[in-house]
């Protein structure tokens, strides 16, 4: 396993445990987030607010790598988390239902920090587990 590839695994579970001193050695001073949300800091500035935002509505948290692809100074990641919703997640207030998602990481690094970020996750299938009315019976 390559350094980059380990910082990539290493950042993305640090990211989910919500361990922000960690989190943030991964990450370049000149960072962007380029799927940021509106509003919200698209820089390292932002870090804190994803954690805190994981770990305020998801708790119980797991987060497993499914594949990691490396091609020069970028990383893939396709991951699987699994949580209980404890929290306002996407306008939804905490149901405590079980619910799982998929997506896909992908980091470009500048030496061994992570430099720039794109993430991409099936929000739709993670709302159909916690929206009231929606979620199935083994919910």
């Amino acid at each position: 396993m390559s350094v980059r590839t380990d910082v990539a695994r290493q950042a993305l579970k640090a990211l989910a445990a919500g361990e922000l001193p960690l989190m943030e050695s991964f990450f370049a001073e000149t960072f962007v987030f380029h799927t940021q949300r509106d509003g919200k800091p698209a820089d390292r500035a932002g870090l804190p607010d994803r954690a805190l935002l994981l770990t305020s509505t998801l708790h119980e948290a797991t987060l497993s790598i499914e594949l990691v692809m490396e091609d020069g100074d970028l990383v893939a990641l396709r991951w699987r988390g699994r949580a209980v919703h404890r929290g306002n997640l996407l306008g939804v207030p905490a149901s405590g239902a079980r619910v799982e998602t998929t997506g896909i990481t992908i980091f470009r690094f500048a030496g061994n920090l992570i430099a720039e970020e794109w993430t991409e996750f099936d929000g739709l299938g993670l709302l159909g587990q916690i929206a009231p009315g929606r979620r199935s019976q083994s919910a």
